[in-house]
């Protein structure tokens, strides 16, 4: 493992060519073409998907053409309108272009609909209706199906270069992101800093240093990159900015990291404050409104989900009480809402008295940064069967009872141990003001592989900054961390 970077050497700032400078353009047009390539496609499978089931005759095969030509022609306008091709290599979300797709597709069909009763009620036939009614559903699945796999490939094939201005703990820890979420879709082609801390992890080895006295468009020309991210240097801003505003590296695409970042969340907003760019963090209570809509989101999901898993629960119960003697469900206090405590469910997972072999195992806690927590990879307490359901967190299905009950929600902070929670003090006990939930930021980030202080971080972030959709996104988030088993332990 480096114990310090290594400064290379920066290209004079003349071969910082046009194409390298356009080259974050070039790329987010290709992604865009993809994207509208996928559209077509799109749409032609669903009218090749009605002719083929029959469900119009030959009669109507040439307005039906007709209408396939018109919503060929105007879905690219909507979606335009919509912002879905202005495509970001890295801020990017699939759930927000199925947010902004489902809206512009209810636009554009009650646009077709009333265009067609004004200009020609008499040619809307069965084969449109069935156009509209099934067509635009199944339209809708194929152009976000066929957009990811598309642009999926166009990234890999010509991945964002980003090259990272701070070498700090700030800078390090965007990259190592950015490496982590974005695998194969993005390079992180090296730092600029003049004194940069030394790297935290063998992860960033081989990642270049280049020096902030020789300019940025230095790094950038040595580069090749695309886009700079802007964390903190012991630089004066104002010197960061000469380096940037004097060269044609202020023309590349430029991300700015806040200084509050640690409290930040993705969809904060910026406004204007008296001709000031600030960003806007919501208020730290929720309202009326609020509480009743995360409510009926953890009821209608969690009693969805209790009646679609009952199978599984059942199959899962019999294999914990046949594999090992004790109880079928682990019930543990945690720490609540407000300094509450409450029982959680969990199936259980390891073998009767497990709990109480826990202080002589202390030693051999092996979660970074672990704090009050005891996690281990190989835990000999753990029972086979206990071992497949943490992998897949199906020994946390019976949390959905506490979300009805409730005692927990589906998104919230971390559901700590008491004695784990009464160990946060300060403003780290702000993660009281929601109800504890089975999944969290936590969960999307890593599980496990997620610090103590981190935990504690995200869990602050996620109270002070709630958002129903931002509730939604995490669910959605959570899916592919737990398909994978990252951090399962």
């Amino acid at each position: 493992m480096s114990t310090e970077f290594a400064y290379l050497p920066g290209a004079a700032e003349d071969t910082l060519s046009a194409q390298a400078v356009g080259a974050g353009l070039v790329g987010r047009s290709r992604l865009a073409r993809a994207a509208l390539l996928a559209d077509a496609v799109a749409v032609l499978l669903v009218a090749a998907a009605i002719l083929a089931l029959g469900a119009i005759g030959m009669a109507e095969a040439t307005s039906l053409a007709v209408t396939v030509l018109l919503v060929g022609a105007t879905l690219p306008i909507a979606f335009g309108i919509a912002g879905l091709y202005r495509v970001d290599p890295i801020d990017h979300s699939a759930l927000n272009d199925a947010r902004d797709a489902a809206v512009a597709l209810a636009c554009l069909g009650f646009v077709w609909f009333v265009g067609a009763l004004v200009v020609a009620p008499d040619i809307v036939g069965r084969g449109e209706g069935l156009l509209g009614l099934l067509g635009l559903p199944i339209l809708f699945g194929l152009t976000l199906t066929l957009r990811a796999r598309t642009r999926h490939a166009a990234m890999r094939a010509h991945p964002e270069r980003v090259l990272i201005v701070g070498a700090g703990r700030t800078g390090q820890d965007v990259a190592r992101r950015l490496l982590q979420s974005r695998s194969g879709t993005i390079n992180v082609v090296g730092f600029v800093d003049d004194d940069p801390m030394e790297p935290s992890g063998e992860d960033l080895d081989g990642v270049p240093v280049y020096r902030e006295s020789d300019g940025i468009a230095a790094a950038v020309a040595a580069t090749g990159a695309t886009r700079l991210v802007l964390a903190f240097t012991r630089r004066r801003p104002e010197e960061v900015l000469d380096s940037l505003r004097g060269s044609r590296a202020g023309s590349l695409p430029t991300a700015v990291v806040p200084r509050l970042h640690e409290i930040t969340p993705a969809h904060a907003g910026l406004s204007d404050l008296a001709g000031v760019p600030v960003v806007n963090l919501t208020g730290t209570r929720l309202s009326t409104t609020a509480q009743v809509a995360k409510r009926t989101l953890d009821i209608g999901l969690a009693g969805i989900g209790l009646i679609v898993l009952s199978p599984v629960l059942l199959a899962i119960a019999a294999a914990v009480r046949f594999e090992s003697p004790g109880p079928i469900f682990f019930r543990q206090s945690r720490r609540g809402i407000h300094g509450s405590t409450f029982r959680i469910f969990k199936f259980r997972t390891m073998h009767r008295d497990a709990e109480a072999a826990r202080l002589s195992m202390a030693h051999l806690n092996e979660m970074a940064n672990p704090g009050p927590l005891f996690k281990m990879e190989n835990d000999p307490r753990v029972t086979r069967v206990g071992s497949f359901l943490r992998r897949t967190s199906l020994d946390e299905i019976p949390q959905l009872f506490n979300v009805i009950r409730g005692d927990m929600s589906l998104v919230g902070p971390r559901p700590f141990v008491v004695h784990e929670a009464d160990q946060i003090t300060g403003w780290g006990e702000r993660r009281l003001d929601l109800l504890p939930g089975i999944t969290g930021l936590w969960q999307a980030r890593g599980r496990n592989d997620v610090a103590y202080e981190e935990m504690v971080r995200l869990d602050y972030m996620y109270v002070t900054n709630w958002s129903l959709w931002w509730d939604i996104r995490i669910i959605f988030q959570t899916i592919p961390t737990v398909l994978r088993g990252t951090g399962a332990r």
